[in-house]
């Protein structure tokens, strides 16, 4: 090859490289040109947003909850919330905006001269949170300690506080099993509600109304704007969004009503439930022992829970929608419906109690009565409450006819109150106690089984709901707490809860007003007769429940009483009252005192006339 053909292809691979060169060097400065212009111009507003944000601290502005009222917004003779709030602040921290652990704990020792902190206790609280998210330091401060916070403001720049206000529960343990409280949100609530914009730093309904309707009633927080330099101090703050309150809501609860239950009851473990039956409105809801929800809202309520959870009174239980009974003689009405029903029996059927039943059988049994009663009809045993009737009554119609009737009026099944928790009662049947217990069916079970005794297990407010359907024909409505909610300013209604019909039983004539009538004979003549010198015509029933306990050897019963008012008036304003005592010996002995007072309460407040 010649020396001109050599230089010539040498020549021409190193233009080849240059050319290669010169195209990457172009591609890559187009490249850079291209990305500088992304940045600086097609993305230049939201990096500008970026950098502001890391100019700035977002701090929240809690929003106050909304106020709960009563069914009048009248607390005894004047307008107040039975659930309001107070202003507070919480002093808080971000740990990363810190130098270093050390520079965390001294800006803890220097707060601690201001505010009863534990400054070791504190730091530890603190590192077990994520770094980046605001930690509590203290929670609850007064507005004269962040004056002195902001006046020495140069010791600690990086210690910060917000708007927390604090829930007051104005009535203490009163309404405590109905409103519930409130208390920090935890890592599972969050988890599950964070899509529906709940934050990791705010509380939320732990149980009653205050659960149910936590979104009503939680509003929206706010926040403030505060611009910071590189050092981190504070250059200035502005409002970002103000916060937005909660809702208001009235309840179908009555103050009075609701005190009158509750100071009735007295040191008694029970509850009392008044209905309105048209509708579903409970107008008081009680159980005891209660606990103040006032002493548990704290962050440091971790103790106090753990005693109240741990005391054997069990002051948590709504013992209303929570628990199961036997319903004893109150179970005597749906004997008598199933009875009337089928044609097993009438009104006027008479039978003479001498004392005992006794069952026939390969071995005879004796089932007693608590006294001999002589010739009585069914609404002579309704009101006297004669167990001996019932056992033969109940003999005649059989166990597949009495819990039939049972269910159709829902003793088995929840009502679907407006507060969580409810628990479903249990009423027996002849396959569950085969594949309960590998046994047949007895003639004594139907014997227990027709006065509310032996395998069944009711709660309170499904009785209350029986005996509302009694009331309205066969027709049976949810009962409700929330009546309305308001807006924050209470100018404007944004919801009215209607009443809903939850089941419809088709009852005769004659078995309405035959179970009717003997519940007014236990008032004029029977076990209830304590509350016929009252204004207004009641009709009740009462129980008395065998509990198997050894735990009071002198009270080892249940006292019932189910009753309504007015008896043959105006539908619209009948009201249901059911009362549980437990341990309480005999219902006329413990639940119809009660009973009389939750009455007359409602008497003197006209709840029995066109003007209520």
């Amino acid at each position: 090859m010649s020396l001109t053909s050599l230089r010539n292809r040498m020549l021409e691979a190193f233009r080849k490289r240059v050319i290669f060169f010169s195209v990457s060097v172009l591609i890559a400065f187009s490249i850079l040109v291209l990305q500088l212009f992304n940045l600086q111009v097609i993305q230049g507003e939201e990096y500008a947003r970026k950098a502001r944000i890391n100019m700035e601290n977002y701090i929240p502005i809690a929003a106050p909850r909304g106020e709960i009222y009563d069914r009048s917004f009248t607390t005894g003779n004047s307008i107040s919330p039975l659930v309001s709030n107070r202003p507070s602040f919480n002093i808080i921290a971000i740990p990363e905006s810190f130098k270093s652990d050390r520079v965390l704990l001294d800006s803890l020792n220097q707060l601690s001269l201001f505010i009863d902190i534990n400054p070791d206790q504190v730091f530890k609280e603190i590192k077990k949170g994520n770094p980046w998210e605001r930690a509590l330091i203290k929670d609850d401060v007064g507005f004269d300690v962040i004056v002195k916070l902001a006046s020495h403001k140069h010791l600690f720049p990086d210690i910060l506080w917000e708007d927390a206000p604090v829930r007051i529960y104005n009535h203490g343990d009163i309404f405590s099993h109905t409103i519930g409280y409130i208390g920090s949100i935890s890592r599972e609530e969050h988890d599950r509600l964070r899509e529906q914009g709940y934050k990791y730093y705010q509380t939320i309904g732990k149980a009653g109304i205050e659960a149910e309707y936590d979104k009503l009633l939680r509003g929206e927080d706010g926040f403030i704007r505060r611009i910071v330099d590189v050092m981190n101090r504070t250059e200035g703050e502005e409002i970002g969004r103000e916060p937005v309150s909660g809702n208001n809501v009235s309840l179908t609860l009555d103050y009075d009503v609701q005190k009158a239950a509750f100071d009735a009851l007295g040191n008694s473990h029970g509850t009392v439930i008044a209905v309105k039956a048209a509708t579903g409105e409970i107008i008081a809801m009680v159980s005891k022992p209660a606990y103040d929800p006032n002493s548990i809202i704290s962050r440091d309520n971790s103790q106090i829970i753990r005693n109240l959870l741990n005391d054997k009174n069990k002051p948590f239980l709504n013992r209303g929608i929570q628990a199961r009974y036997p319903p004893a003689s109150t179970f005597k009405i749906i004997t008598a419906v199933a009875a009337l029903e089928t044609e097993k029996t009438h009104p006027d059927k008479r039978h003479t109690c001498s004392g005992k039943f006794t069952l026939k059988g390969y071995r005879d049994t004796d089932f007693y009565c608590f006294r001999a009663h002589g010739s009585l009809d069914l609404y002579g045993a309704l009101g006297k409450s004669c167990s001996s009737y019932f056992y033969n009554l109940g003999q005649r119609v059989g166990p597949t006819e009495i819990i039939k009737y049972a269910n159709y009026l829902g003793l088995n099944e929840r009502t679907g109150v407006d507060i969580p928790g409810e628990i479903v009662g249990f009423t027996p049947s002849q396959q569950w106690k085969m594949k309960t217990f590998g046994q047949p069916w007895f003639d004594g079970d139907t014997i227990n089984l027709s006065i509310g005794q032996g395998f069944l297990a009711i709660t309170p407010i499904a009785l209350s709901d029986m005996m509302c359907g009694i009331v309205n024909n066969g027709n049976i409505y949810r009962p409700y707490l929330l009546k309305e909610v308001y807006s924050p300013d209470n100018k404007r209604i944004i919801k009215t809860t209607e009443r809903e019909k939850i089941r419809e039983v088709p009852l005769s004539p004659v078995t309405l007003r035959t179970v009717k009538e003997g519940m007014r004979s236990s008032v004029t003549n029977g076990t209830s007769a304590r509350l016929n010198y009252l204004k207004i015509p009641i009709a009740g029933k009462t129980g008395t429940a065998q509990t198997r306990s050894v735990r009071k050897q002198d009270a080892t019963q249940h006292a019932w009483f189910l009753g309504f008012a007015p008896f043959d008036g105006d539908p619209e304003e009948t009201v249901v009252v059911t009362i549980l005592i437990e341990y309480g010996q005999w219902g006329a002995v413990a639940a119809v005192p009660v009973a009389e007072k939750v009455f007359a309460k409602m008497i003197e407040k006209n709840y029995f006339t066109k003007k209520q």
